[in-house]
């Protein structure tokens, strides 16, 4: 990855005490996450903003926006200190060293062009031969889907944003894509995509922020813990639920 240092996508919250903490997280990938007007914008950005006006302890917490393959690699790198809307997935990521409270429960959706798969199927083993997309450095899929990949049972193509995915699948071009069901409907509505079917659910996810293990000592821990309470009391209050029904209505 570019080692350019990025300053579009910022919002800054301050506090006493520790050293300023950098979040990042991915840009396109609404209603969850992405970057309006050179700002973090989405679900996950006001829920984490949120916390951080909350907490008492942290420092300044920076939310940066990013491309998710960027933003994965500077968490890793400990260029960054968390990485928001992340699942439990330690295979594909050992250098994650703890996670967050659940910010939220996201489903995984699968979504194929018609005809093609039926409902009853298991996922991913009924699938075999079939072609995929994938956004960039997302593990969505999950482990079992990346073995036959590896495999070759399963090929993948890989593009960069979950309209483009969907526009394959509606074109033909591949077969299924797996999504957080939000995030695919969203765009299947807005681009009237008529050749995409939703099939069954693949998982269930906890999305959370993922702390590399590049980030340690007294000041990680102090601000994780005040972190973490915030959000759980964000749960208890209502707070979450207000925020998610202020994006997506209900």
């Amino acid at each position: 990855m570019k080692g350019h240092v990025f300053t579009a996508g910022l919002l800054l919250i301050t506090a006493p005490a520790t050293a300023d903490v950098r979040f990042v997280q991915d840009e396109a990938y609404p209603p969850y996450m992405m970057k309006a007007q050179d700002t973090p914008a989405g679900i996950l950005a006001d829920i984490v903003l949120e916390a951080a006006r909350r907490m008492d302890v942290g420092g300044g917490l920076t939310l940066e926006a990013i491309p998710w393959p960027r933003a994965v690699k500077l968490t890793e790198v400990g260029k960054a200190n968390g990485l928001v809307g992340a699942y439990y997935q330690p295979e594909a990521r050992p250098w994650i060293a703890t996670y967050s409270e659940p910010l939220l429960i996201e489903q995984v959706g699968i979504y194929c062009r018609y005809g093609i798969a039926e409902a009853d199927w298991a996922y991913p083993d009924d699938y075999i031969g079939l072609v995929f997309g994938n956004n960039f450095s997302f593990e969505t899929p999950g482990p079992e889907f990346f073995a036959m990949v590896e495999a070759e049972d399963i090929i993948l193509e890989e593009a960069l944003t979950t309209e483009q995915n969907l526009m394959k699948v509606n074109l033909n071009r591949i077969d299924c894509y797996v999504q957080e069901r939000l995030v695919a409907q969203k765009v299947i509505k807005e681009n009237a995509l008529a050749n995409v079917e939703f099939i069954s659910v693949a998982s269930e996810e906890r999305s959370m922020v993922a702390y590399p293990d590049a980030w340690d000592g007294p000041e990680a821990a102090i601000f994780i813990k005040a972190f973490d309470e915030a959000i759980i009391d964000m749960r208890e209050d209502g707070t979450i639920k207000r925020i998610i029904a202020d994006h997506v209505g209900g």
